[in-house]
């Protein structure tokens, strides 16, 4: 669950991350301070996180580590660099920086997510998550998303009656498609805004077929995250094969995501292994920053409904990829009676 819970987060501070760059610019009249957190912006889009750590630490000590939207975007550096502690407090200078009521929103928001996200059964840190998510709607009560990680937080404390009036506002302010899709499934169905909802994706395979989370409703996903210069990877190809026989296609979908950056080497080794099935290369970077994916190989199993239910990172040398997903997939209602022998 920790590492379900882990790949939410990122959703989630992406999600915030963007309300930020979309919605905030730096107001100093420092255009040297500007440029730094502009510069801090594009390794932190970069993924590049301690070259934006030394960046906008830097710029905030122009402010005298008052600068808001330096230290919001400190506490994404932070959280990327898994030093939550810094991250919180990162989170709080930035509320209490001179600054937007909208980036002391998204600060609150960003707080909210890391507290939820580490709170497992510990009640205390999920009053707290509620809280910021609270504080973050009172400063900007039109952001959808922000109603949305509210009404997570109360269905993970049972408050489902109070959450399902955030969802109604969440839905009210007219989110974007992919965020008005997962509130009307909570709102439809709660018990999901208490799991780990997989992002929705489109992509074209190498193959040439089209495919969504959202078309493949209804069926379990493996997602397969690889690449071709990754040793652990190439070795679990063969076991990757075993999984396509094993299940019937029409219930269980493999879709192996590539982060090789040279598309020709990738073709050569598709080709040369014969891996069959649906292949895609991540070349920007999305579907891998969509699911915070930092390691290869890792993968992910999503049931019918969407939600995420394991994530496994790197090879076993004692257990195929296959008999470590057995059990999870063995519990899939959808595959129910279809393991073939």
């Amino acid at each position: 669950m920790q590492f379900i819970r882990r790949v939410r987060l990122i959703v989630f501070i992406l999600a915030a991350f963007s309300i930020c760059l979309a919605a905030q610019q730096a107001s100093s009249a420092d255009p040297e301070l500007a440029a730094q957190i502009q510069l801090g912006k594009k390794a932190l889009q970069g993924q590049r996180y301690k070259e934006a750590l030394d960046i906008l630490k830097s710029a905030n000590k122009r402010e005298h580590d008052s600068c808001a939207e330096c230290n919001y975007l400190l506490a994404i550096v932070y959280f990327n660099l898994q030093d939550q502690n810094r991250a919180l407090e990162s989170c709080d200078k930035a509320i209490k920086s001179p600054g937007s009521d909208g980036l002391r929103a998204a600060a609150h928001n960003l707080k909210g997510t890391l507290l939820l996200a580490s709170a497992g059964d510990d009640r205390k840190k999920m009053q707290g998550a509620e809280a910021e998510f609270q504080a973050a709607v009172q400063f900007d009560p039109k952001m959808p998303v922000f109603h949305l990680n509210l009404a997570k937080a109360l269905l993970r404390e049972s408050k489902d009656d109070a959450a399902k009036k955030e969802l109604q506002l969440c839905l009210d302010c007219q989110p974007d498609p992919k965020l008005k899709d997962e509130a009307e499934k909570i709102m439809a169905n709660p018990k999901l805004g208490r799991s780990d909802i997989a992002p929705d994706f489109e992509l074209t395979t190498m193959q040439g077929q089209q495919l969504s989370l959202k078309a493949l409703a209804g069926r379990v996903v493996v997602m397969d995250f690889w690449a071709t210069w990754c040793p652990p990877c190439r070795e679990s190809v063969p076991e990757l094969k075993e999984l396509t026989k094993k299940y019937p296609s029409e219930k269980l979908v493999l879709i192996s995501v590539s982060a090789d950056e040279k598309e020709n080497e990738w073709r050569d080794f598709v080709a040369r292994k014969k891996m069959d099935w649906a292949q895609y290369r991540d070349g920007d970077g999305k579907i891998r920053q969509a699911f915070g994916i930092r390691s290869f190989p890792t993968y992910l199993v999503i049931d019918g409904d969407g939600v995420i239910r394991e994530r496994m990172t790197g090879l076993n040398p004692q257990e195929t990829v296959v008999h470590r997903l057995k059990a999870t997939l063995g519990a899939m209602p959808q595959l129910e009676g279809e393991a073939r022998k």
